[in-house]
């Protein structure tokens, strides 16, 4: 693939894997969901090294806990929130790191201790997304979900603006179309969503497509097009069901889209990925409830935008995927019986469709049993087989998943028992 093309958000993993290894600081680092982040990173070739800041001895619990090893040079020992706070600006001021994870701190505390490393007047939360019902899985960018509260006029204009840096930078679109949205495509004065988007696209953009006001339908669905036609509002032909950033008019609007795409992830018709902008390096702020390839996801998110924000060009050899791959183990939810599955998997590129397979079954906590492939080279198509055991929701949800993948063609499921392996037979 292009290096600088986007088909799908799972692809964030293999692109950052691509590019040089990176420094992630996280504040409040004492969390096992964390270190086992950090873990799966680290394998996947987007980390080189975490710097963990609270308490040492939680952290080398957890660490044990999970059989990973964490070097006593990487933990800086620290309880209090405010003392972390500091820290991870001494740090990022330093230039010891290339992004920040927020871990177990509070988050108005480590907040204000960021503000002190804004470079931009406005920091903003941009979300990448692609979900089966939306734009047929095309990946977007949503904004913002969870850091502007004050959404005026000169906040939106940054706000799309910090977008459109994103768009340009991670998933190679040299002129975003944005679609400021409301509940109406009209002025109406009890509704200011509308007036706000209409002079948002008024503006003078030299490197964005802005349209405003429009509804989700006409942002998203070219069928909606046709059948409302098109509004009557700047660039609506265009932008007009062909939207690559998704404005809301508040946080409140933005947040429960966000929180709707990540309901769909589990079902494995979604995934996301998000970015907060506007600091020395990029800011990750992660929900509690989002899955370890969200998390995963954002880690690669930013750390694709901080090497092309700085110029890097990636590796000259692509990593080797086969040491890379590791299964963090997750518990599989018990809803039905457990059985065990073949998955046959045609693809474009085995080698590098491997990856993106693997992380679809990462996603779900299900480790894989057994794995077979051929057609390895990037110029032919492959096969992979991948046996596992899983009750039949898994299966559904891994089917899906992997359907959407961009390298795959097309997917068939078998139920059968686990192959014995080959017994010797002497003389």
């Amino acid at each position: 693939m292009n290096d600088k093309s986007l088909k799908s958000v799972s692809d964030l993993v293999e692109i950052a894997g691509q590019l040089p290894e990176t420094t992630v600081l996280i504040p409040g680092g004492d969390r096992i969901d964390d270190i086992r982040l950090v873990d799966a990173a680290c394998d996947y070739g987007i980390l080189s090294k975490a710097i963990f800041v609270g308490n040492e001895k939680r952290i080398i619990e957890h660490a044990s806990h999970l059989c990973i090893d964490i070097e006593k040079h990487t933990i800086i020992d620290v309880d209090d929130e405010q003392e972390i706070g500091q820290k991870t600006v001494d740090l990022v001021d330093g230039g010891e790191v290339d992004i920040v994870l927020k871990g177990g701190i509070s988050t108005p505390v480590i907040n204000r201790a960021m503000l002190k490393l804004a470079v931009k007047p406005t920091v903003s939360l941009a979300s990448i997304f692609d979900a089966s019902p939306i734009s047929d899985s095309r990946p977007m960018i949503l904004t913002d979900a969870g850091v502007t509260t004050d959404c005026n006029f000169d906040r939106m204009v940054d706000i799309i603006k910090n977008a459109v840096e994103v768009a340009q930078t991670v998933m190679g679109i040299a002129k975003p179309k944005v679609a400021v949205l409301s509940a109406n495509e009209k002025q109406i004065s009890s509704l200011p969503s509308t007036s706000m988007g209409l002079e948002l696209a008024k503006l003078a953009w030299d490197n964005a497509l802005v349209c405003g006001p429009l509804s989700f339908d006409l942002a998203t669905d070219p069928d909606s097009v046709s059948t409302k036609g098109i509004p009557d509002c700047p660039h609506a032909k265009e932008v007009a069901g062909k939207a690559d950033i998704l404005v809301c008019p508040c946080i409140d609007s933005a947040n429960i889209l966000y929180k709707t795409i990540a309901s769909m992830i589990k079902y494995g018709d979604a995934s996301i990925a998000g970015i907060t902008v506007g600091f020395k390096v990029p800011y990750i702020i992660l929900s509690r409830s989002d899955s370890l390839f969200t998390r995963l996801e954002s880690v690669a998110l930013c750390s694709i935008y901080a090497h092309r924000q700085q110029g890097y060009k990636g590796k000259s050899q692509p990593r080797d995927n086969d040491s890379k791959i590791k299964y963090p183990g997750l518990p599989m939810t018990e809803k039905t019986k457990k059985s065990y599955w073949v998955f046959q998997i045609s693809t474009f590129d085995c080698a590098g469709a491997l990856t993106s397979v693997a992380a679809a079954f990462s996603n779900e906590g299900v480790s894989i049993h057994a794995v077979t492939g051929y057609g390895v080279r990037s110029d032919q198509k492959g096969m992979i087989e991948v046996g596992f055991e899983g009750d039949e929701t898994v299966k559904e949800i891994l089917v899906r998943r992997i359907k959407r993948l961009t390298k795959v063609i097309s997917v068939t499921e078998e139920k059968t028992t686990p192959k014995k392996p080959p017994q010797l037979i002497s003389a």
